[in-house]
């Protein structure tokens, strides 16, 4: 790892930030710059899609809408494209801060085992993420998500709740 800030003996963390399209996303990046982010930081963020269709079998009901399967090379587009735009949007706020950043698509059937591959893959320090979790009591729980994370993982996991109102 490398110096940050030119301070001996620190070195830079690699923060893994997973992202989505969320306002409390968007405040979890907010939350983490306003308080734990240190010069020469450096952001990983990655945004994990879960398939529609998980295996090559796709059902196709009779009396359903009609399935056209040339439109599902165009859904992969669309959600490439938006996953792209995403990231460089989060980019574009790491770089505001004075960090150095990347952006992933991860395209998984389990989020919280890609998030924590991603933090494997990519020789991560800390994982910093928002809580999640869209029930009833949200404020109160972890969502799934979040909550895996939390469990499985080997390294610092912060989770960020969305501010009351």
């Amino acid at each position: 790892m490398s110096i940050a800030g030119g301070e001996e003996g620190r070195r830079s963390r690699r923060i893994l930030f997973p992202i989505d399209g969320s306002e409390s996303c968007t405040n979890a990046f907010k939350w983490y710059l306003n308080y734990i982010k240190l010069s020469g930081d450096f952001i990983i963020f990655v945004h994990i899609v879960e398939p529609v269709y998980t295996s090559s079998e796709v059902r196709i009901d009779i009396e359903g809408p009609e399935v056209r399967f040339e439109d599902v090379p165009k859904t992969i587009e669309d959600v490439m494209n938006r996953s792209k735009a995403l990231g460089l949007s989060y980019m574009s706020l790491a770089k505001e801060a004075g960090l150095e950043s990347k952006a992933f698509l991860h395209i998984e059937t389990q989020p919280g085992r890609a998030i924590l591959t991603s933090a494997k893959n990519h020789n991560i320090d800390m994982i910093v993420m928002e809580a999640g979790g869209q029930g009833i009591l949200s404020g109160a729980s972890l969502g799934r998500i979040s909550d895996y994370v939390v469990h499985n993982s080997t390294i610092p996991v912060v989770i960020v709740h969305a501010e009351k109102d």
